[in-house]
């Protein structure tokens, strides 16, 4: 297990677009530096959303992945975010099925699910022999 920082501005960033009647999807960049990853930045997804789903636009993808190349994002992609709509804090199993597709590039990826209803956030990893692990909220410093 690994700690994580999430920048302050953000997590903001985040819950201002998040307040919405579908779920929301985007991806957090960051670097993992000493033990820690670092969460620096979000990018909103633009999607096919409803209350139950959504699904992160490929183009938007492909500009994300050209801007790290390129150096116009500082870091690289270390996470995703959606939301739930009430219901709670938890992996899905299309979850993790993203999760574990993620974490074939790298172990210091997480998934960060909302809950808009409470306004509470989770932070996982999965694990082989687990399945989905929350990172404790002692393991995670909002910066």
């Amino acid at each position: 297990m690994f700690r994580v920082r999430i920048k302050n501005d953000t997590l903001q960033k985040i819950s201002n677009y998040v307040n919405k009647p579908h779920e929301q999807i985007g991806l957090l960049i960051g670097r993992f530096e000493s033990g820690e990853l670092v969460v620096t930045e979000s990018i909103n997804g633009t999607c096919e959303a409803d209350r139950t789903c959504s699904v992160f636009s490929q183009d938007l993808l492909a500009e994300v992945a050209d801007d790290i190349l390129n150096n116009r994002l500082d870091g690289s992609i270390v996470g995703w975010y959606h939301t739930h709509l009430g219901g709670g804090i938890f992996m899905s199993s299309v979850d993790i099925d993203t999760q574990r597709n993620l974490q074939q590039f790298s172990k210091y990826v997480i998934s960060m699910i909302i809950d808009t209803s409470t306004h509470q956030f989770g932070v996982f990893v999965y694990d082989a022999q687990l399945g989905p692990v929350q990172i404790p909220s002692e393991m995670i410093t909002i910066y």
